[in-house]
């Protein structure tokens, strides 16, 4: 499932900057949904899929598709709500003024893309998949930051690298405070972990203290416990962290063992975002 989110996550990578030329991702029989709005249709191949979105998008001009939040359904499928950001050729509307949003659901075998189905109606989407009970309103499209985290820690803590690494943004960096110590990229990140539970019989790590403080900045402390390889005794320290998310996906990881000058990084960061 990891080798999908990071096809999917690099499709998306292309169209927030607002280029939708590659389609190496894509199989060449692709077929391409789009089962609502207002000329529901579906076409096959890559170049019916190219003529499609021309159809569908070619009245704006700077269009940009943000991924807000993926799911990763099952061994085949990948669940993105995005939203997007454009201007009307005509009109000049500014799809921000409307909230522009889309559900894209991708169907993924052997490396490439088989089916896209795309949804206006992102309560339509949550029916097919059969997922009503996971709907999100629309004042609440970006994931809790602090579930998420919740959710990174519980994947490390099963020693699980290929979930936790799922957490994160390809380009991610993960630093310490005081060490000078910078991982940069999620392979770099991997290895890292990987190095570190090398020397440990049992290892954990427990999140207190988890906040939100707005704009994509998340302040826990944590605390690590550990028992080392060759020893009976368990070691345990206590640090803090701040996390910057962004689409739902960590950017930057930063650890620090002062526990007072993370928190007011963390606020300080939080409000410069704002």
């Amino acid at each position: 499932m990891s080798a999908n989110l990071d096809l999917v996550r690099s499709i998306y990578a292309d169209w927030e900057r607002g280029d939708f030329s590659r389609a190496d991702w894509a199989d060449p029989e692709i077929e391409y949904v789009w089962p609502d709005g207002l000329a529901p249709g579906s076409s096959t191949g890559l170049v019916g899929m190219a003529e499609a979105m021309h159809e569908l998008l070619g009245g704006l001009e700077d269009l940009r598709t943000e991924a807000v939040e993926y799911r990763g359904l099952d061994c085949e499928r990948v669940l993105v709500f995005s939203r997007q950001s454009g201007r009307g050729k005509a009109s000049g509307l500014d799809f921000a003024q409307i909230r522009a949003e889309a559900t894209d659901v991708f169907h993924i075998r052997d490396g490439k893309v088989t089916k896209l189905v795309t949804y206006a109606d992102r309560d339509h989407a949550l029916a097919d998949l059969g997922l009503e009970e996971s709907a999100m309103t629309k004042e609440s499209t970006t994931p809790d930051p602090v579930e998420l985290r919740r959710g990174l820690l519980e994947a490390w803590n099963r020693r699980d690298f290929d979930a936790a690494q799922s957490f994160f943004a390809p380009d991610a960096v993960w630093e310490t405070v005081g060490l000078g110590t910078t991982f940069e990229g999620v392979a770099a990140i991997r290895g890292f972990w990987q190095d570190w539970w090398a020397g440990y019989e049992e290892l954990w790590v427990e999140l207190e203290e988890p906040l939100d403080l707005g704009n994509g900045v998340t302040f826990g402390v944590v605390v690590t416990k550990g028992r080392p390889v060759g020893s009976s005794g368990y070691v345990r320290h206590k640090n803090a962290v701040v996390t910057v998310w962004v689409g739902g996906l960590v950017e930057r990881v930063t650890n620090y063992f002062d526990i007072d000058e993370a928190r007011a990084d963390a606020e300080r960061l939080a409000e410069e975002r704002g």
